[in-house]
């Protein structure tokens, strides 16, 4: 497993952010170890200082043919900034995923190559899952790793502190990711103390981030990354819900899923595109007609000009979404049955 130069680290963890929808400015040379990155998603802003490093085989020698580590070369000591979130990582090019370790149980280390170990179990896992986890004894008590799919990073840069603070709870986090709200309960409540309580419901509460996170790149891949009626891709492309998060019968299933471009998006959203039954498209004539009171329908040539008479699906039959839930999103949207007929007639 041959290592791989800072540089090119760099470029996969930045391409990794891009592909998830962020803005991301490079606020220092490419090739200097930290990465210093300033990242803009969904309205957040934040710095990042990255310590990256290749994944490669570890405990030769030791009959840990299942070990992986990072060694901490070419740095002296990790330091916290205020307002800067540090990551201390590696990427496994064997699996393609990223593994992490809380930075803040490695502020001084000793000389001499220090390493940080993984098992190739848990990179397999994250490859297969999303994420995974895994509790490690070392020196200094118990300490997490956590290994993340490109797609999840940026669930990851917002939860990391969170399930880091979890501690030995965090052990089996990956096999409760689709579990019911039955099996959440009984998780916390087995915990053996208050304390122990507390720290598994924060699990439990990391996780439900992590489905939300799921939805997007599931939908944008069913969809090849392509908005489903305009055909562009050039990360210019939203996963949006067909029944609304506001609708409390949605899910963050693929299927209650479609990629628009973000302005088509917005008029989803607002109800003034239409994707009926069929994968058929029509726009509000009443939302319409009240733009057009308030002199408000400017540009409504370039919007229509945007919109074929029907969406491009999926390839595969289970990720489409169904008329019931296109029906459902209309609704929730404001579209009456009436204006639904009409449209569809």
């Amino acid at each position: 497993m041959p290592g791989i130069r800072f540089d090119k680290l760099a470029e996969k963890f930045t391409a990794a952010l891009e592909l998830a929808g962020a803005t991301v400015l490079l606020t220092g040379a490419p090739s200097a170890r930290p990465l210093t990155l300033g990242v803009i998603s969904e309205g957040e802003t934040f710095r990042l200082e990255v310590y990256l490093w290749a994944v490669t085989f570890g405990g030769k020698g030791r009959g840990r043919p299942d070990e992986r580590r990072i060694q901490l070369t070419n740095v002296d000591r990790f330091t916290l900034k205020a307002g800067v979130k540090t990551i201390l990582g590696g990427w496994s090019e064997e699996e393609g995923v990223f593994a992490f370790w809380d930075v803040r149980r490695h502020l001084g280390f000793s000389a001499g190559s220090p390493s940080l170990q993984i098992s190739a179990k848990t990179l397999q896992r994250a490859a297969n899952v999303g994420f995974a986890t895994e509790i490690r004894d070392v020196r200094e008590g118990k300490e997490t790793a956590i290994a993340v799919h490109p797609d999840y990073l940026m669930w990851y840069l917002r939860e990391y502190e969170r399930l880091y603070d979890c501690g030995a709870e965090a052990r089996d986090a990956a096999g409760l990711v689709d579990a019911e709200p039955e099996a959440e309960r009984e998780f916390i409540d087995s915990g053996a103390s208050d304390a122990e309580q507390s720290r598994r419901h924060q699990v439990v509460s990391v996780l439900r981030t992590f489905r939300e996170a799921r939805f997007r790149p599931m939908v944008l891949r069913a969809y090849g990354f392509r908005c489903c009626l305009t055909g562009v891709a050039l990360r210019l492309v939203d996963a949006a819900h067909v029944v609304p998060v506001s609708d409390p019968t949605h899910t963050d299933e693929p299927r209650n899923g479609v990629a628009l471009n973000p302005l088509l998006h917005r008029a989803y959203d607002a109800g003034l595109l239409g994707l009926l039954p069929g994968g058929r498209t029509a726009i509000h004539t009443r939302l319409l007609a009240g733009l057009k009171k308030n002199k408000l329908d400017a540009g409504l040539e370039v919007l229509t000009g945007m919109i074929p008479q029907e969406m491009r699906m999926p390839g595969s039959p289970d990720l489409r979404p169904t008329d019931d839930l296109l029906l459902r999103g209309l609704k929730a949207r404001g579209w009456t049955d009436a204006e639904i007929r009409r449209a569809s007639a």
